[in-house]
């Protein structure tokens, strides 16, 4: 699938949600990194998928792209009011929506039970694409959740921000004003989500090529690819200092690819 035809399919769905929805902003600004990701992962090829686990689609839409080439897909959302002008989309495709604060299934609180609703071996594909890193607790137990739940040979796809990108580092080294994150954290102090004064959309935990690798070998994964690659957020205008940065990343990332971008990551049980 070309990128044009990417960005048409997003849009085509964009019409069935309603044009007043302004989170279609972004699907917009990541197109060019999720269809990257899709061929990365060889997703657009002409296959059947099985039976498919995403977890946190958001509005990336690709449930609705992967729905026809697959037997079933279960999706895994947080109990986020954003998503709700997507669920009678899910409905109609006969995509089963789970919405689950992972915080209370994974999280130190008493009622956490460390535990996926899905029995042993229910699916041949997982996709989790740049939704670790909003994790705000030790990731073991979700990974051996996955390692649990997938089928012999099923294939985890994983993506996470990596902690080694060139602008990573050069924020740390260049950053003179109060960090973008800790910004975010006054300017969701108070946000409502499911009845909690909660916000799932911060980065907590972003991981090296070596790290994650290590994440999934350890939880009884095979990696099959672990590797990082260089993709940008689209943005509708660069300022002249973006643009050079951008150069400067792409140029470090391929002579030093271990400060690419973002991590990608294949593992198989």
């Amino acid at each position: 699938m070309r990128i044009t035809e990417f960005q048409n399919f997003g849009e085509r769905i964009r019409k069935k949600i309603g044009s007043t929805i302004d989170l279609h902003g972004y699907f917009k600004g990541a197109t060019h990194r999720l269809h990257f990701t899709c061929a990365k992962f060889g997703l657009f090829e002409d296959r059947i998928l099985g039976r498919v686990l995403e977890v946190g689609p958001f509005y990336g839409y690709l449930p609705f792209l992967l729905r026809d080439r697959s037997s079933s897909y279960t999706i895994i959302e947080g109990p986020e009011p954003a998503v709700e002008p997507l669920m009678p989309l899910y409905e109609q495709a006969k995509i089963q929506v789970h919405l689950l604060d992972f915080f209370e299934i994974f999280g130190p609180t008493r009622g956490a039970n460390h535990a996926l609703p899905f029995p042993d071996n229910s699916f041949d594909l997982v996709i989790c694409w740049e939704t670790m890193e909003h994790f705000n607790f030790n990731p073991v137990k979700f990974v051996r959740e996955l390692h649990r739940v997938c089928a012999p040979g099923a294939k985890v796809h994983v993506t996470v921000p990596n902690k080694a990108s060139f602008q990573a580092l050069a924020g740390l080294l260049l950053r003179d004003k109060l960090p973008q994150s800790i910004k975010s954290y006054f300017e969701f102090e108070n946000y409502q989500s499911d009845g909690k004064t909660a916000f799932y959309g911060f980065h907590w935990r972003e991981y090296t090529p070596e790290e994650l690798s290590a994440l999934f070998r350890e939880a009884g994964f095979k990696v099959e690819m672990c590797e990082t690659d260089i993709v940008f957020h689209d943005h509708g205008h660069l300022t002249a200092k973006r643009k050079m940065l951008r150069f400067i990343n792409k140029t470090i990332g391929r002579f030093f690819p271990r400060h690419g971008t973002n991590v990608f990551l294949t593992a198989v049980k």
